[in-house]
């Protein structure tokens, strides 16, 4: 899209984030590129407690550097991909992380992200519920891997909601996990 075109939609970011324990290897972040795009991630590591916390931290590190030092000519595959380089080449080969980056640009509404086999992010366009793609593997477990990325044009009213198992796989008092398709009914 020409720059010359107005603003067709303005970015709100409303992050909530609960640990079940007092740590967890959730995580969730922002960041402008420049002054227009922003860049979006989420990701949880594979286990519990303060390994998992400990290695998310040293994943949003990772990412920040990269970003800094790319800065807008940056794509989000080529970013998950050096992510996962770093993580297989510095951990065990039981760490590994789900994780999804997007970079949102303000000035032509597109959202362009890679899914590394994070659970599939939901866009709410006209009361309808679409899940985006997953777009390759979790990060660290293989020392190379080829990530692709998807793009879409966001409109005024879309809702675009990402999270992680740690929403839908609580239990009830009586076992019954919450779910994908509560949290579908909910959005």
């Amino acid at each position: 899209f020409p720059r010359a075109l107005p603003k067709l939609q303005t970015l709100k970011i409303t992050a909530i984030c609960r640990a079940a324990r007092l740590v967890s290897g959730d995580y969730y972040d922002y960041a402008m590129l420049g002054d227009r795009v922003t860049a979006l991630a989420i990701g949880d590591v594979a286990g519990k407690g303060i390994s998992a916390a400990l290695l998310m931290a040293a994943l949003q590190s990772s990412l920040r550097a990269h970003i800094q030092d790319l800065g807008d000519a940056a794509s989000p595959s080529e970013l998950v991909a050096r992510l996962n380089r770093q993580l297989y080449e510095n951990t065990s080969p039981e760490k590994y992380a789900t994780f999804c980056l997007g970079f949102y640009d303000e000035d032509s509404s597109i959202f362009t992200y890679t899914n590394a086999g994070h659970v599939p992010p939901v866009l709410i366009r006209d009361g309808k519920a679409h899940r985006l793609d997953i777009n390759g593997t979790v990060v660290g477990a293989f020392p190379t891997v080829t990530y692709e990325q998807s793009s879409l044009v966001l409109e005024c009213g879309d809702l675009l909601a990402w999270f992680t198992d740690g929403v839908t796989e609580p239990e009830s008092e009586f076992g019954e996990m919450f779910g994908e398709d509560r949290l579908m009914e909910l959005l």
